[in-house]
């Protein structure tokens, strides 16, 4: 009779177990999606486009609280023409040992390492360097973002102060930010081999001969396509490195006066194996350098969506509307405060804006105004203002976290009153499991948690795929070995082709697929916590971020393994020695 309600227990949590796996894993499935849906398509809460935006070189978008009258005139231009080069994907390793005329120019000017933000992708960082907004402010995210980003540019605020405007690089410019092809814009194509900066730079020197302009803007594409095919750390992706410094001499050597000041930076740079929009520091860790007129000598560190602002200091005009930083100070060689007024007045309003929105409007940004004179006051208010609406939204979803802490206890109390001994199994084989998975994901492949893993965008599918056979095979060991240990808990440990005992052996595959879903819930469910489930104002820390999507991945593909699992303790139950030997004892 007992055995009987044994078996009736077992049968019982083989098929509940199993509907909960698959019903698991189908929710882990849309959770992912939902979650990378949310970082593809963030909708910035801080700009406000205008119903029909113009496509010229001019002011687009009306600035909600930040209207150039409230900004004082800028100082004067310190400089008469600034060129920016933007070197896509270019190391700041690599820069100093494999570029010489860079070195050299560091030498005559501000030697900058600067912060990259995240995601640290070509569009998003183009982005923060042209218009000063990182991704949280711009609302560009990926690489996929496909309209006129909404946040004015350094190219616009120079244009609508009558200034020229030249513009070298990729075709994509055009749909970003509104820059249309003509005699002071060349726009080429995304290079699919061979080799482009070196017409970039041909097209350069002849629109600034041709147009003069004040602000000249070349983005060279090459080392970035050389890191994705060869890896930042091959010799492939020096020997562009060195071909684009050969040019960018060529460029210097042709514009360089006393009225000029260049500014050469990177958007991000690349893992050893090719790859970036992670953290590591080989990609958010990038080179700025500075020299020529107004610029002083020196060393320093800075984040990359202050250059923005520090071009519009050296042209003498207020910095582009949703520029998130301040000019570099220290890389200039003025300390003047009326040159720096505008830049500071617009920081100050930029913040307290930030603020009222990011507060849901529970400190004005007058109040902000009024009670912070300074920007480093500002800042920290900004700082306390946002981890105070974290707080708070952590604390309303903290009982959403705690719901799926006791639904994992509860199934593991379940299975335990079921049969500790499944429980037992299950536990070393979830052991097995994140051995197998991690060994695999971290020692073999050498990845880490962090978007740098995929080398392009047209491998995040072949990528997740890959985890999810991975996941699929660690779980199907992981069950094998639970199989393995569960009758040496046993003094007599009976095969499932005896009567009665079939269900145990059965069960001990979803209970064994629950438990290893049950941990990874417990990681989503802390991310969801700390992060939440909607991006709707600031963006998250993404290394947590992938490994969330990574987790849910696993459980997604779990619900696999919990199809096959149950084929998998039949047969070990069958031949397992302990068992064999039982039955020949007996």
């Amino acid at each position: 009779m007992r055995q009987h309600t044994r078996s009736t227990l077992s049968w019982a949590f083989f098929a509940v177990g199993t509907i909960a796996c698959l019903a698991t894993a189908y929710g882990a499935y849309s959770l992912a999606g939902y979650s990378w849906d949310q970082v593809v398509s963030y909708r910035s809460p801080y700009i406000r486009p205008l119903e029909t935006p113009d496509a010229t070189l001019t002011t687009v978008y009306v600035p909600p609280g930040l209207e150039s009258s409230d900004i004082p005139e800028p100082g004067k231009a310190l400089s008469e023409r600034v060129v920016l080069v933007i070197v896509d994907g270019m190391r700041d390793d690599i820069s100093r040992t494999a570029m010489p005329s860079l070195e050299t120019l560091r030498g005559y000017g501000s030697d900058l390492q600067l912060t990259a933000p995240q995601p640290s992708l070509s569009f998003p960082n183009w982005t923060t360097i042209l218009t000063g907004a990182p991704q949280t402010i711009s609302g560009v995210t990926t690489n996929w973002y496909a309209t006129r980003v909404f946040a004015p540019s350094i190219m616009d605020v120079v244009a609508g102060a009558g200034k020229t405007v030249a513009v070298v690089g990729p075709t994509d410019f055009a749909d970003l930010y509104g820059v249309k092809p003509g005699p002071t814009v060349s726009l080429r194509p995304w290079p699919k081999g061979g080799y482009l900066s070196g017409t970039l730079v041909d097209d350069a020197l002849k629109i600034s001969k041709e147009s003069s302009p004040a602000l000249l803007v070349v983005h060279l594409p090459d080392l970035d396509e050389a890191g994705h095919s060869y890896g930042g750390a091959s010799d492939e992706y020096r020997e562009v490195a060195r071909k684009i410094d050969a040019d960018i001499s060529r460029l210097i050597t042709a514009l360089q006066s006393d009225r000029t000041t260049f500014v050469v930076v990177a958007d991000h740079g690349h893992i050893d194996t090719g790859g970036h929009g992670g953290w590591e520091d080989e990609v958010t860790s990038v080179p700025g350098v500075l020299a020529g007129a107004a610029v002083a000598m020196g060393t320093g560190t800075a984040n990359l969506d202050q250059i923005a602002s520090t071009i519009a200091v050296l042209e003498g005009v207020r910095p582009p509307t949703y520029a998130a930083g301040t000019a570099i100070r220290s890389a200039l060689s003025t300390d003047s405060p009326s040159v720096f007024l505008a830049d500071t007045q617009h920081h100050r309003l930029f913040v307290a804006n930030y603020v009222e929105i990011a507060s849901q409007g529970t400190t004005p940004a007058a109040a902000m105004l009024e009670r912070h004179p300074d920007v480093a006051g500002m800042d920290k208010a900004a700082e306390k203002a946002r981890d105070a609406r974290l707080y708070v939204e952590r604390t309303q979803r903290a009982p959403y976290a705690l719901a799926v802490v006791a639904c994992v206890l509860a199934v593991v109390i379940i299975l335990g009153v079921v049969t500790w001994r499944a429980l037992a199994a299950a536990t070393v084989g979830m052991a097995v499991y994140y051995a197998v998975y991690n060994a695999l994901f971290f020692l073999v492949h050498g990845y880490l948690w962090s978007l740098s893993a995929f080398n392009t965008e047209t491998q995040v599918s072949a990528f997740m795929n890959g985890r999810m056979a991975e996941a699929i095979v660690a779980a199907v060991l992981g069950v094998a070995v639970a199989a393995v240990v569960y009758p040496f808990l046993r003094t007599y440990p009976h095969g499932p082709g005896e009567r009665g005992f079939l269900s145990g052996w059965l069960a001990l595959a979803p209970a064994t697929v629950l438990v290893i879903q049950g941990t990874l819930a417990l990681q989503v469910a802390w991310y969801y916590w700390y992060w939440g489930l909607s991006i709707t104002w600031i963006l998250p820390d993404f290394k947590w971020a992938f490994k969330a999507d990574l987790d849910m991945v696993q459980m997604t593909a779990l619900g696999a393994a919990a199809i096959l699992a149950p084929l998998v303790t039949y047969l070990i139950g069958r031949f397992h020695p302990r068992v064999r030997q039982r039955r020949t004892v007996g």
